[in-house]
């Protein structure tokens, strides 16, 4: 049997992890802005509350991913300065 993969844990996890996971979560940051983008101008050409609150909860999902980078970039802080 295979064994499960690792999952990825800030406390432990290396330089090199850290950076991947930056490069990662800069792709899904810009792929959330293009989809906000689109939802916007969706909801100006057609005035729907669909696309309203799908901008809104893109505008939420943001805050969260700069917050998760924001923590990322201090673990990467802590490890290139030991």
């Amino acid at each position: 049997m295979k064994e499960p993969k690792a999952r990825f844990v800030l406390a432990e996890a290396t330089l090199a992890e850290v950076n991947k996971q930056l490069k990662l979560n800069m792709l899904v940051m810009v792929a959330v802005v293009f989809v906000l983008f689109m939802n916007i101008m969706k909801f100006m050409a057609e005035k729907s509350v669909l696309y309203a609150v799908l901008a809104v909860i893109m505008i939420c999902l943001l805050f969260f991913i700069q917050k998760a980078r924001g923590i990322l970039i201090l673990r990467k802080q802590e490890l290139t300065h030991k």
